[in-house]
């Protein structure tokens, strides 16, 4: 319990800090908040993601590209409204959901999915 009360308490830093980036650059009510506009930012970051990865860049750099995508998915819930408290509530929904996914073996590499047919 306590390993999860202080994650929340540093889940909770992370979005007061991005928050805060967000008010000083006075974004509320500009393209900041346009979410196309930010998911061609996310769209960007996963590609500097993909070359770190695919390109054996230091984890350093793996790291800081990591930290620019959760920025910005934070970003994504300041910018539409949407608080810590609903966010967490639809994560444990969805993690109890694929808890319960099966693990299968698709073209040769494992996935765990919901596997419609």
């Amino acid at each position: 319990m306590l390993i999860r009360q202080s994650a929340e308490l540093i889940m909770i830093k992370y979005y007061e800090a991005i928050q805060k980036f967000h008010a000083k650059h006075k974004m509320k009510g500009t393209n900041n908040e346009d979410m196309t506009f930010r998911l061609n930012l996310m769209t960007e970051e996963l590609g500097e993601l993909a070359q770190a990865v695919t390109k054996g860049k230091p984890r350093k750099k793996f790291i800081e590209e990591n930290v620019d995508l959760f920025y910005l998915i934070i970003g994504n819930l300041i910018s539409t409204g949407v608080t810590l408290e609903e966010f967490d509530k639809a994560f444990w929904k969805k993690n109890k959901k694929i808890m319960n996914r099966k693990k299968k073996k698709v073209n040769g590499k494992f996935r765990v999915s919901e596997f419609r047919k």
